[in-house]
C-alpha cells in the first residue's frame, strides 16, 4: 500500500470515528430534550386543569355575588345583625 492511500484511510477513518461520536453525543442530546418536552407537557396540563378549576370556582363566586345583589337591590332583602340571629340547635340522640 502507498503512503497516499495509507493517509486516505486513516483520514476517512477518523472522520467516521468523528460522526459517530458527534452522533452518539446529538442522539443523547435529543433523548433529554425529548424528556424536557414531555416533562413540560405534563406541567402544561397540570396548569390547564388548573386552570378550569380556578376558572369554575371564580364563575361560582361571581354568582353568589350576583344572588346577594339581586337580594338587594331587587328584593329589598337586608343582611341579619346579630340581634337578629337565632342559633341553631344542636339534635339530641
Amino acid at each position: 500500500m502507498k503512503a497516499p492511500e495509507k493517509l486516505f484511510r486513516a483520514i476517512c477513518f477518523g472522520f467516521s470515528v468523528l460522526l459517530l461520536v458527534l452522533s452518539l453525543l446529538l442522539d443523547a442530546r435529543l433523548a433529554a430534550l425529548n424528556d424536557l418536552a414531555a416533562e413540560r407537557e405534563r406541567e402544561a396540563a397540570r396548569l390547564r386543569t388548573e386552570n378550569a378549576r380556578l376558572r369554575a370556582r371564580c364563575e361560582s363566586n361571581l354568582s353568589l355575588e350576583e344572588i346577594e345583589r339581586y337580594a338587594r337591590e331587587e328584593l329589598g332583602m337586608q343582611s341579619l345583625s346579630g340581634e337578629q340571629m337565632i342559633p341553631a340547635e344542636e339534635p339530641v340522640g
